[in-house]
């Protein structure tokens, strides 16, 4: 079996990890399907001015971004 050298991209932060989640869990309660939630934090949100995800992993202001932006947004209004 052969071994392949670790990836040189950094693990994330516990700080990182929670915001993830979070963010992941905001999507799933906003769209309540898988589809639409990997679409929405992968790609570019003209409304957020870049990436979901990355917003929300980046900073504790980031994530409340897209957690206030899927608020507005609810498809359940």
């Amino acid at each position: 079996m052969a071994f392949s050298r670790r990836s040189k991209t950094p693990l994330p932060t516990p700080e990182q990890s929670r915001r993830q989640a979070d963010v992941v869990q905001s999507a799933w309660h906003h769209f309540g399907e898988p589809g639409p939630v990997i679409a929405f934090l992968n790609s570019r949100h003209e409304g957020l001015e870049g990436q979901p995800l990355r917003l929300a992993i980046e900073s504790d202001l980031g994530l409340e971004r897209v957690q206030a932006w899927l608020q507005q947004h609810s498809l359940k209004a």
